[in-house]
């Protein structure tokens, strides 16, 4: 039977723990919440991984977005370059033609100029040789002029390869140089 003097409760409680309800009860709570923190830091240490992981791929695709920008100015100032080139080669083909095309028009005029010069003066009157003399000292001022264009364009060569473009002149058999 039962005694009461509270031997029997000591019997009975033998193989349990020593402590009393309550503190049973707080370890546990302690145990559950130094699980329920562990696990709280666990997560903390997840979140920030994950958040430096997203960090890094937004500054990488910053980095990657700046780099096609910058090779986009690159491309676009080449282009320029390229185009700035073309434009000036271009504009000295244009000056070498017309360059090539007044030396054209000087050695036509010389052509024209020369038959002028080897004209026959023996059927001449007093006016017709008087306008040929006048042409020809006219022609001879232009070879100079040309002689000039000409040495800066071919370096002091004479283009029509007659030497100084001096005249016989028919009536009274001098030569006449140029």
């Amino acid at each position: 039977m039962l005694r009461m003097d509270g031997s029997d409760e000591e019997e009975r409680n033998l193989c349990k723990p020593e402590g009393t309800k309550k503190d049973k009860l707080r370890k546990k709570m302690e145990g559950e919440a130094s699980s329920i923190r562990e696990k709280m830091e666990h997560m903390m240490k997840s979140r920030e991984t994950l958040t430096m992981k997203i960090l890094e791929t937004k500054l990488l695709s910053i980095e990657k977005k700046k780099e096609v920008k910058l090779a986009q100015v690159d491309a676009r100032r080449e282009e320029a370059k390229r185009k700035a080139e073309e434009r000036g080669r271009k504009a000295d083909l244009e000056k070498s033609m017309i360059k090539v095309k007044e030396a054209k028009a000087w050695k036509e005029l010389m052509v024209k100029e020369k038959e002028h010069m080897m004209m026959s003066k023996k059927d001449m009157d007093e006016d017709q040789l008087m306008w040929w003399k006048d042409y020809k000292e006219d022609i001879t001022e232009r070879k100079r002029i040309f002689r000039g264009v000409s040495s800066t364009l071919r370096g002091d060569t004479l283009m029509s390869g007659s030497g100084d473009g001096g005249v016989e002149d028919s009536t009274t058999g001098a030569y006449e140089g140029a």
